[in-house]
């Protein structure tokens, strides 16, 4: 199981297998945990072996003297230090006047130019360049700029003598101690990589096991051209800053949260692990059909991340009109409705991926390009609307239309989302009514109701229109049909099923319900009621019952479930 950096004892070998120079893995050894200075929280490493063989400075073209014989010993301003902190061949940049490139005619003797060489970052990969934490550092001035300190902030940095245990430079206290050096010599001692050697012209070079010249940050202060550096037996030493033939150990600070291995390899290494990225999403799915002005549902399958990291989504589509990717949503969602999709587009892809909470990103799921279908929406006339309470049965009248000359157009009529009517080919411009029935208003319970209009063309673009009302129910009225009798009705009981107050039903009979105007009577629910009327005008007699229920308050519950009587 991984561990963090941290816990590995000052002396213990790391390495990223992806970072490389001269093509081989750098190794690094534990230099400190939280230095005095440094970044919190971070964890130091030093180069284990000498990685090369290249001159501090160039030869300038005026200024000093010495060092436009010699180089220029002031660290912010060195060759050096700009080539550990840059990739790419094209990593110089004048550093002030009088500055060169370290070319082949500005170093000593042509030993070790590096002018046309790659940036030392080249060769790391973006993880742990991603992962190191710049640090800030003190640096001697040489007297000729004025003595004194001055800092830089680098990423990959030399060490001063004071961090090695050769103490300070011109009474100025270039940062602390390391605890991977100490004021012995032995602490100090350091031989080349075989690469380092391959990779020199130095007429001298040593071989691999012996012991070799490094290169420090600290100038020879009173001398403009002269740079420390550490000695093949672990002393002190100084040298022109143009010379090519000291080594180079450079050092660098990892987060301390940094994984490796629990255990090291066959070389004593502990490889680094760095932040997985999380799974590509599985799947995604789009429309069948996509049209322009429309919304498209977008969803993907859910990433996982191997270090249990929180994920979010990026989005992207592409369309024919611009032939180029746009984002179009981020986020912790699985779903996005795309409401983008415009006439301009002919087609359209999209495509999802994965990112943890450490900025890693998965590879990217992408759909099949879609065809862009451009037809327009139908339309029904008018707006929407509320009617409010009604007692009486509501109607709607309205004209259907629609730009494309070739679609044909279906209406559905729809009373509380059920089918009323359908209209097949309606006629652009024609007026409909959509209205209830006397019979399908009185079906519908009090409270609200809907009447929706759907006009849907032969592309299945559709538009709708909805007409809401509250049927209000203060009164239930009925009345029965006239039944003929052979004679005058003398008496008539009428029973009554309801729901509601008794002071609140009114029943009312007759036995002349042919004339123009029957003598309604009224009736006591239950009892025997004698009539009274003995005339009409009609040529037929005829007994007539009608029974009215009322509300007490607007609040109650009304019912009428059955009239039933007999005459005599």
């Amino acid at each position: 199981m991984p561990k963090k950096i941290n816990t590995l004892a000052v002396g213990a070998k790391v390495r990223d297998p992806l970072s490389k120079y001269y093509g081989v893995p750098v190794g690094f050894q534990i230099a400190d945990k939280n230095h005095a200075g440094y970044p919190a929280n971070s964890t130091t490493l030093a180069a284990e072996k000498i990685l090369c063989l290249k001159p501090f400075d160039a030869m300038e073209s005026g200024g000093n003297s010495n060092r436009q014989s010699y180089g220029n010993n002031r660290y912010s301003l060195a060759n050096l230090r700009q080539w550990l902190n840059k990739s790419g061949t094209n990593w110089y940049q004048a550093q002030h006047s009088y500055d060169h490139a370290p070319g082949s005619s500005y170093v000593w003797n042509n030993v070790n130019p590096y002018d046309t060489e790659a940036g030392f970052k080249t060769g790391f990969s973006p993880q742990f360049l991603a992962a190191i934490l710049p640090t800030t550092l003190t640096v001697a001035k040489p007297t000729t700029d004025g003595g004194g300190s001055e800092t830089v902030t680098d990423d990959f940095f030399l060490p001063s003598k004071q961090e090695v245990g050769l103490g300070s430079e011109n009474g100025i206290a270039e940062g602390s101690l390391l605890a991977l050096f100490n004021s012995n010599n032995s602490s100090r001692l350091r031989t080349c990589t075989p690469q380092a050697i391959a990779n020199s012209n130095y007429s001298s070079n040593p071989s691999s096991a012996a012991n070799w010249y490094w290169r420090l940050r600290s100038p020879n202060s009173g001398i403009a051209s002269s740079v420390r550096y550490v000695y093949a037996d672990g002393s002190e030493y100084s040298s022109d800053a143009f010379n090519g033939y000291v080594g180079v150990l450079p050092l660098c600070n990892l987060s301390s949260d940094t994984l490796v291995s629990d255990e090291p390899d066959s070389e004593g290494y502990y490889t680094i692990q760095w932040n997985q990225a999380p799974t590509t999403p599985p799947g995604i799915t789009v429309p069948d059909s996509v049209k322009s002005g429309k919304d498209a549902a977008i969803s993907w399958a859910a990433s996982t991340d191997p270090e249990g990291d929180a994920i979010t989504y990026q989005l992207d589509r592409w369309s024919n009109n611009t032939n180029a990717w746009t984002t179009i949503y981020t986020g912790s969602n699985t779903s996005f409705t795309d409401t983008g999709i415009t006439t301009a587009m002919d087609s359209v892809q999209w495509r999802v991926r994965a990112k943890d909470s450490k900025d890693a990103y998965s590879a990217y799921t992408t759909s099949q390009v879609k065809t862009v279908t451009h037809n327009a929406d139908p339309t029904v006339s008018g707006a929407d609307a509320n009617l409010g309470a009604v007692t009486s049965p509501p109607s709607r009248a309205y004209t259907v239309g629609d730009v494309d000359d070739g679609d044909t157009l279906t209406i559905v009529e729809a009373l509380d989302g059920s089918e009323v009517r359908t209209i097949e080919d309606a006629e652009r411009g024609k007026t409909y009514t959509f209205g209830l029935t006397a019979a399908q208003f009185a079906a519908l319970a009090a409270g609200e109701h809907s009447m929706t209009i759907t006009v849907t063309d032969s592309a299945g673009n559709s538009a709708t229109r909805v007409v809401t009302f509250s049927r209000s129910i203060t009164m239930i009225s009925v009345q029965r049909d006239a039944i003929e009798t052979g004679a005058m009705a003398e008496k008539i009981l009428i029973s009554v099923r309801f729901l509601g107050a008794e002071n609140n039903l009114t029943v009312e009979a007759c036995n002349n319900a042919k004339d123009a105007t029957p003598t309604w009577e009224t009736v006591t629910p239950g009892r025997k009621h004698l009539f009274t009327n003995k005339t009409k005008t009609a040529t037929k007699w005829a007994v007539g019952v009608r029974v009215k229920l009322t509300k007490t308050n607007t609040s109650d519950t009304i019912a009428l479930y059955g009239v039933s009587g007999s005459y005599l």
